[in-house]
């Protein structure tokens, strides 16, 4: 394996991270992660470290599974009943807007007839 110094190892990672707050506009470099990549001193190092966050990271994802087993079957009907009341008023709403009822005097023969007219306010 080569050799880096210690200087190169920081360049690189303070450009990785300054890389990756102008991409998210995330700052990483003040968490305790950022930290011990800037105290690392050899590619070993970083890679140890890396190997840490992994475990980590299953671990966490490991154990909110049952969370999310838990979640998933409420969150499936939910979505099922959301559907079907946003499909009703959809409907609903294409078809009449109470508040917009309006009796008009139609123009039939017999001038005492009334009829009701239903109005969309988005077409007008």
């Amino acid at each position: 394996m080569s050799t880096y110094s210690t200087s190169t190892i920081h360049s690189i990672i303070d450009a990785a991270l300054a890389d990756y707050t102008k991409l998210t506009g995330t700052d990483l470099s003040k968490t305790p992660f950022a930290t011990a990549l800037q105290q690392s001193n050899s590619p070993d190092a970083v890679i140890q470290l890396l190997h840490e966050r992994e475990k980590a990271f299953k671990e966490y994802r490991d154990t909110d599974r049952r969370l999310i087993n838990c979640l998933s079957p409420a969150v499936k009907v939910l979505q099922a009943f959301s559907d079907i009341v946003g499909e009703a008023v959809s409907k609903v709403s294409h078809t009449c807007h109470p508040p917009t009822l309006l009796t008009e005097t139609s123009s039939d023969p017999l001038p005492t007839s009334k009829r009701l007219v239903c109005w969309d306010r988005r077409t007008s």
